[in-house]
Protein backbone atom coordinates (compact mmCIF):
# COMPACT_ATOMS: atom_id res chain seq x y z
CA UNK A 1 0.00 0.00 0.00
CA UNK A 2 2.86 2.29 0.69
CA UNK A 3 4.71 1.43 -2.50
CA UNK A 4 1.85 2.77 -4.76
CA UNK A 5 0.96 5.42 -2.76
CA UNK A 6 4.79 6.86 -2.97
CA UNK A 7 5.08 5.89 -6.80
CA UNK A 8 1.86 8.24 -7.49
CA UNK A 9 3.11 10.93 -5.27
CA UNK A 10 6.45 10.90 -6.94
CA UNK A 11 5.12 11.05 -10.59
CA UNK A 12 2.06 13.58 -9.17
CA UNK A 13 3.07 16.99 -11.41
CA UNK A 14 0.21 18.59 -10.13
CA UNK A 15 1.29 22.17 -9.55
CA UNK A 16 5.09 21.95 -10.59
CA UNK A 17 3.97 25.06 -13.11
CA UNK A 18 3.33 27.09 -10.23
CA UNK A 19 6.43 26.49 -8.31
CA UNK A 20 8.71 26.83 -11.02
CA UNK A 21 7.15 30.59 -11.34
CA UNK A 22 7.82 31.27 -7.74
CA UNK A 23 11.59 29.97 -7.95
CA UNK A 24 12.24 32.22 -11.31
CA UNK A 25 10.29 35.06 -10.17
CA UNK A 26 12.41 36.71 -8.37
CA UNK A 27 15.96 36.70 -11.12
CA UNK A 28 13.06 37.73 -13.71
CA UNK A 29 12.10 40.53 -11.41
CA UNK A 30 15.69 41.93 -11.08
CA UNK A 31 16.18 40.96 -14.78
CA UNK A 32 13.56 43.51 -15.52
CA UNK A 33 14.99 45.91 -12.96
CA UNK A 34 18.49 45.86 -14.29
CA UNK A 35 17.39 46.39 -17.85
CA UNK A 36 15.33 49.09 -16.95
CA UNK A 37 18.01 50.76 -15.35
CA UNK A 38 20.66 50.35 -18.49
CA UNK A 39 17.95 51.54 -20.62
CA UNK A 40 17.38 54.97 -18.54
CA UNK A 41 21.07 55.43 -18.20
CA UNK A 42 22.00 55.26 -22.57
CA UNK A 43 18.78 57.49 -22.58
CA UNK A 44 19.72 59.86 -20.23
CA UNK A 45 23.48 59.71 -21.65
CA UNK A 46 22.02 59.72 -25.50
CA UNK A 47 19.53 63.11 -24.59
CA UNK A 48 22.29 64.85 -22.76
CA UNK A 49 24.63 63.96 -25.84
CA UNK A 50 22.62 65.59 -28.25
CA UNK A 51 21.93 68.48 -26.45
CA UNK A 52 25.15 69.50 -26.12
CA UNK A 53 26.32 69.17 -30.05
CA UNK A 54 22.46 71.13 -30.46
CA UNK A 55 24.07 73.98 -28.30
CA UNK A 56 27.25 73.89 -29.90
CA UNK A 57 25.95 74.35 -33.26
CA UNK A 58 23.71 77.16 -31.74
CA UNK A 59 27.02 78.85 -30.42
CA UNK A 60 28.83 78.29 -33.82
CA UNK A 61 26.11 80.34 -35.75
CA UNK A 62 26.17 83.08 -33.44
CA UNK A 63 27.99 86.88 -34.62
CA UNK A 64 28.21 88.06 -30.56
CA UNK A 65 26.78 86.99 -27.57
CA UNK A 66 26.19 88.26 -24.32
CA UNK A 67 24.62 87.29 -20.96
CA UNK A 68 21.10 87.10 -22.41
CA UNK A 69 22.23 84.91 -24.76
CA UNK A 70 23.70 82.83 -22.40
CA UNK A 71 20.78 82.69 -19.88
CA UNK A 72 18.39 81.98 -23.09
CA UNK A 73 21.04 78.98 -23.90
CA UNK A 74 20.31 77.65 -20.57
CA UNK A 75 16.97 77.78 -20.65
CA UNK A 76 17.05 76.15 -23.60
CA UNK A 77 18.90 73.06 -22.30
CA UNK A 78 16.05 72.51 -19.42
CA UNK A 79 13.90 72.45 -22.03
CA UNK A 80 15.67 69.88 -24.01
CA UNK A 81 16.39 67.91 -20.41
CA UNK A 82 12.94 68.40 -18.78
CA UNK A 83 14.03 64.77 -16.50
CA UNK A 84 17.46 65.91 -15.37
CA UNK A 85 17.85 67.02 -11.96
CA UNK A 86 19.52 70.27 -11.05
CA UNK A 87 22.97 70.76 -11.24
CA UNK A 88 23.51 71.41 -14.98
CA UNK A 89 26.45 73.20 -15.68
CA UNK A 90 27.32 75.02 -19.15
CA UNK A 91 30.49 76.88 -19.73
CA UNK A 92 31.04 78.07 -23.17
CA UNK A 93 34.66 79.87 -24.56
CA UNK A 94 36.06 81.33 -27.45
CA UNK A 95 39.33 79.78 -28.01
CA UNK A 96 42.30 81.54 -29.85
CA UNK A 97 46.07 80.20 -31.05
CA UNK A 98 48.83 82.28 -31.73
CA UNK A 99 51.31 80.83 -34.10
CA UNK A 100 54.39 82.70 -32.69
CA UNK A 101 54.34 81.79 -29.49
CA UNK A 102 52.15 78.01 -30.02
CA UNK A 103 50.06 79.03 -26.95
CA UNK A 104 46.03 79.17 -26.78
CA UNK A 105 44.14 82.01 -25.44
CA UNK A 106 41.25 82.70 -24.10
CA UNK A 107 39.11 85.77 -25.35
CA UNK A 108 36.15 85.00 -22.80
CA UNK A 109 34.80 82.30 -21.12
CA UNK A 110 31.18 82.69 -19.22
CA UNK A 111 29.58 79.54 -17.03
CA UNK A 112 26.41 78.90 -16.50
CA UNK A 113 24.60 77.26 -13.69
CA UNK A 114 27.52 77.13 -11.61
CA UNK A 115 31.52 76.55 -12.34
CA UNK A 116 34.00 79.23 -13.23
CA UNK A 117 34.83 80.54 -16.71
CA UNK A 118 37.69 78.78 -18.55
CA UNK A 119 41.46 79.52 -17.35
CA UNK A 120 44.10 79.47 -19.89
CA UNK A 121 45.88 77.27 -17.69
CA UNK A 122 43.36 74.11 -18.37
CA UNK A 123 43.52 74.77 -22.32
CA UNK A 124 43.89 70.85 -23.77
CA UNK A 125 45.41 71.23 -27.66
CA UNK A 126 44.81 67.11 -27.71
CA UNK A 127 40.96 68.22 -28.00
CA UNK A 128 41.46 71.37 -30.46
CA UNK A 129 41.50 70.92 -34.12
CA UNK A 130 44.37 72.25 -36.31
CA UNK A 131 44.41 76.02 -35.99
CA UNK A 132 46.32 78.67 -37.75
CA UNK A 133 47.64 82.15 -36.31
CA UNK A 134 44.77 84.10 -34.87
CA UNK A 135 42.12 80.93 -35.70
CA UNK A 136 39.77 81.00 -33.33
CA UNK A 137 36.99 77.90 -32.27
CA UNK A 138 34.13 77.93 -29.59
CA UNK A 139 34.87 75.52 -26.70
CA UNK A 140 31.43 74.40 -25.16
CA UNK A 141 31.43 71.80 -22.17
CA UNK A 142 27.95 70.81 -21.04
CA UNK A 143 27.92 68.77 -17.64
CA UNK A 144 24.76 66.90 -16.93
CA UNK A 145 24.29 65.22 -13.96
CA UNK A 146 21.97 61.60 -13.68
CA UNK A 147 20.62 59.62 -10.67
CA UNK A 148 19.53 56.04 -11.61
CA UNK A 149 16.16 54.86 -10.47
CA UNK A 150 17.74 51.65 -9.33
CA UNK A 151 21.39 52.47 -7.46
CA UNK A 152 21.77 48.51 -6.41
CA UNK A 153 21.31 47.51 -10.02
CA UNK A 154 24.82 48.34 -11.08
CA UNK A 155 24.25 52.43 -12.20
CA UNK A 156 25.55 54.65 -9.41
CA UNK A 157 25.02 58.37 -10.12
CA UNK A 158 27.26 60.18 -12.23
CA UNK A 159 27.95 63.14 -14.27
CA UNK A 160 28.12 63.09 -18.21
CA UNK A 161 30.82 65.23 -19.55
CA UNK A 162 30.75 66.56 -23.29
CA UNK A 163 33.30 68.99 -24.45
CA UNK A 164 32.45 69.98 -28.11
CA UNK A 165 34.40 72.26 -29.93
CA UNK A 166 33.24 73.98 -33.11
CA UNK A 167 34.70 76.77 -35.61
CA UNK A 168 32.43 80.10 -35.81
CA UNK A 169 30.97 80.02 -39.41
CA UNK A 170 30.22 83.21 -40.21
CA UNK A 171 32.91 85.53 -38.33
CA UNK A 172 36.51 84.65 -37.67
CA UNK A 173 35.57 85.27 -33.89
CA UNK A 174 32.34 85.56 -31.61
CA UNK A 175 32.37 88.59 -30.15
CA UNK A 176 31.31 88.82 -26.26
CA UNK A 177 29.08 92.05 -25.47
CA UNK A 178 29.85 93.26 -21.89
CA UNK A 179 27.84 95.25 -19.43
CA UNK A 180 24.72 94.73 -21.25
CA UNK A 181 21.82 96.75 -19.41
CA UNK A 182 19.83 99.67 -19.54
CA UNK A 183 22.79 101.75 -20.35
CA UNK A 184 23.44 99.68 -23.80
CA UNK A 185 26.21 97.35 -24.18
CA UNK A 186 29.75 97.47 -25.22
CA UNK A 187 31.79 94.77 -27.52
CA UNK A 188 34.41 93.50 -26.20
CA UNK A 189 37.08 92.21 -28.62
CA UNK A 190 40.22 91.91 -26.29
CA UNK A 191 40.96 89.02 -24.33
CA UNK A 192 42.21 90.31 -21.12
CA UNK A 193 40.01 92.80 -21.18
CA UNK A 194 36.94 90.24 -21.59
CA UNK A 195 38.38 87.62 -19.32
CA UNK A 196 38.36 90.26 -16.69
CA UNK A 197 34.24 90.08 -17.07
CA UNK A 198 34.05 86.38 -17.42
CA UNK A 199 33.02 85.63 -14.13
Amino acid sequence: MTQPLLSRWLRDERGTLTMEFLLWMPFLAFWLVVSAAFFQAYSARNDASNTAHALSDIMSRQVEVGDGFFAELYALQAQLLPRTPEGVRLRVSSIEYVAEEETYRVLWSRAVGGGEPLPEAVIAAAFLPAMADHDTVLLTELDVPFVPFAEWAGIGARTWSFDLVARPRFVPAVALLVGEGEGGSARADDGADTRSNGS
